[in-house]
């Protein structure tokens, strides 16, 4: 994972300490009013589609092993993003 990555969530059980132990920025967005923006940039509706795609892009390989899931999702960023994969795993 990236050292610039953030996570986004709910406040759900778990994220805090999953951030804490990666050493990531965590940012909660909600879904109610007043809460579904946090930092000017992280909002709800980002993430709602993020996961949107996600959920297309997985579909047809009918959930994968959990072992191959950083493989399908380095191929999601690659189709998203249009970087050439030679620059994503310079980046790792």
């Amino acid at each position: 994972m990236p050292s610039d990555a953030v996570l986004c969530s709910n406040r759900g059980n778990g994220y805090e300490d999953l951030a804490a132990a990666h050493g990531l920025e965590h940012v909660v967005v909600g879904s109610k009013p007043g809460t579904r923006v946090a930092s000017g940039c992280y909002h709800i509706q980002n993430v709602n589609s993020l996961h949107a795609c996600y959920k297309r892009f997985i579909k047809p390989f009918c959930g994968p092993a959990t072992k191959n899931l950083d493989g399908y999702i380095r191929w999601l960023e690659v189709r998203i993003t249009g970087v050439q994969p030679a620059e994503l795993v310079r980046a790792s």
